[in-house]
C-alpha cells in the first residue's frame, strides 16, 4: 500500500525505470514532431513530403540524445549507438508501411484502423529495437 511515507520511494523507482523515461521520451517526440512538421510545412512553405523527412530526422536525432544518456543513462554519447538507432527506426518505419499496405490494400481494412494497428506493432517492434540490440547490455567477460 502507498502511504505519504513511502510514496517517494515509488517515484523514485517509478522514475529509475528505463521503460518508463523511454515512454516518456516516446510521447514528448510525438509531439515536437506534430509541431515541428507544421513549422516546416507552414511558416517555411516546405512541402510535405519535405517537411515530414526533415522533421522526422531532427526529432530522431533529439530522440536518439535523450535516450542515450537518460533513459540508459550512458556518458557519452555514440556514433554506433547512433547508427543503430537510425537503423532500427527505419525499420520501425519499414514494418509500419508493410503493415498498412497489407492491412489496408491487401485486406480492404479502413486506413484509420490499419494506421493504429501498425503504430501499436511497430512500437512494441522499437521497444524490442532498442533495448534489445541498441541498448542491449554488453556480455559479462568470465
Amino acid at each position: 500500500m502507498i502511504t505519504r511515507e513511502t510514496l517517494p520511494v515509488y517515484l523514485q523507482r517509478f522514475w529509475q525505470n528505463a521503460m518508463v523515461r523511454w515512454w516518456i521520451i516516446g510521447i514528448i517526440a510525438m509531439v515536437l514532431n506534430v509541431v515541428l512538421l507544421d513549422w516546416f510545412k507552414v511558416s517555411l512553405g516546405m512541402t510535405l513530403t519535405w517537411a515530414s523527412v526533415l522533421s522526422a530526422e531532427v526529432i530522431t536525432i533529439i530522440r536518439y540524445g535523450a535516450i542515450d544518456l537518460w533513459v540508459f543513462r550512458n556518458p557519452t554519447l555514440s556514433w554506433q549507438r547512433c547508427w543503430e538507432y537510425h537503423v532500427a527506426n527505419f525499420s520501425g518505419f519499414f514494418l509500419w508501411s508493410l503493415i498498412i499496405v497489407i492491412l489496408g490494400n491487401k485486406l480492404g481494412w479502413d486506413h484509420k484502423i490499419a494506421a493504429v494497428v501498425a503504430t501499436m506493432i511497430t512500437v512494441f517492434w522499437s521497444m524490442a529495437t532498442n533495448f534489445l540490440w541498441v541498448w542491449r547490455k554488453p556480455k559479462k567477460k568470465i
